[in-house]
């Protein structure tokens, strides 16, 4: 509908691999679904401006913008390590001091920040780096994580440390429409099949992500498996909680602090 076509709708997605069980049947399933693709830094405000019908938002957006509805029961969830989402250490973590941020990223880059203070206990510089400037480490996400080789002094698993520091799983992104939206049952349907039909086609899902990523099926299946989960339930909306109240208390991330933050349907 925000194309401008009656009943056609535009479901905004990261063209990462962890995404796929969400999105990759979407239009499949659903022949008046189109499907675009941005980093994740780039998805509420295409659902914020009207671009988008929904968007598999970055919690810390939903958290500051009111406005946005998020579609409760999916989204991209770890409990443990996530592999696609690392702290890359150029040396020791306990001598690290400035820390770059990932460009296309909004949540994993607050979740460093809670983590570096509260759970390593470290003061450091993070600011975003230029190509020419190297950190001492470095929050890396999404497929290049996947892909790259171990840092130096070391790689850390965000998601693997969070739940070592919280007990709870973490989440990453939810799909989340405007409060506003005409058919908001609509997309909730959409969603929900779509996710059922990729937790059917993991092994196809896997085979073709691990062709674009030089990865092996098995490694890619077991990370849309294992790695990742899409349910989004309790103790994930406990971790949801939990990570906005330590981002409201330590004020890392002032953009993801304000309002009541997305709501649930």
């Amino acid at each position: 509908m925000t194309s401008g076509k009656t009943n056609e709708y535009v479901f905004a997605a990261v063209p990462y691999a962890n995404a796929a069980p969400l999105a990759h049947f979407l239009p499949q399933r659903h022949p008046n679904v189109r499907v675009v693709y941005a980093a994740p830094a780039k998805l509420a405000e295409q659902v914020l401006d009207g671009r988008a019908d929904a968007g598999l938002v970055p919690v810390v957006d939903c958290f500051a913008n009111e406005e946005l509805t998020i579609i409760d029961g999916i989204g991209i969830c770890a409990d443990g390590d996530v592999e696609s989402v690392l702290l890359k250490c150029q040396r020791p973590l306990d001598t690290v001091r400035t820390v770059g941020l990932d460009a296309e990223s909004r949540t994993s880059n607050a979740l460093a920040r809670v983590l570096l203070a509260d759970h390593f206990g470290l003061s450091v510089e993070m600011k975003h780096f230029g190509p020419s400037e190297l950190p001492d480490a470095a929050v890396v996400i999404g497929d290049r994580a996947l892909q790259g080789p171990p840092g130096p002094g070391g790689d850390y698993d965000l998601a693997g440390e969070w739940t070592l520091m919280t007990s709870l799983p973490f989440v990453f992104a939810v799909w989340a429409h405007r409060a506003d939206h005409p058919d908001p049952q609509a997309l909730r349907e959409i969603a929900r099949d779509a996710r059922d039909a990729g937790a059917r086609a993991i092994d196809e899902l896997a085979a073709i992500h691990a062709e674009r990523l030089g990865l092996s099926v098995q490694r890619c299946c077991d990370y849309l498996t294992s790695a990742i989960h899409y349910d989004l339930g309790p103790r994930e909306r406990a971790g949801m909680q939990r990570f906005r109240e330590l981002l409201a208390g330590r004020r890392t991330a002032a953009s993801a602090v304000g309002g009541q933050g997305g709501r649930v349907e």
